[in-house]
């Protein structure tokens, strides 16, 4: 699992410690992941929150994609998912 934030690596480091995030959280800094999947948003709002589930094969199993100031899912949420693929 990893989070992937349009902001750069300094701010994930400041933010990763003061949340205690377990994941790795990726810097799109040019947004090129967001594009790739879709996601990207304006110039005030950069980058849907979004989530997505991708297998080993890299296949796209689950999308879920925000509305500004969107709510992520709820990890029991995104744990249901997980067992029913």
């Amino acid at each position: 699992m990893l989070g992937i934030s349009p902001q750069d690596v300094d701010s994930h480091a400041r933010w990763i410690a003061k949340e205690k995030f377990p994941f790795a959280l990726l810097a799109d800094v040019d947004l090129a992941v967001a594009d790739a999947f879709g996601v990207k948003g304006n110039k005030a709002i950069p980058v849907k929150r979004s989530v997505f589930i991708v297998d080993e094969a890299g296949i796209v199993r689950y999308r879920y994609e925000g509305t500004v100031k969107a709510i992520f899912k709820k990890p029991k949420a995104l744990a249901k998912v997980l067992r029913d693929l």
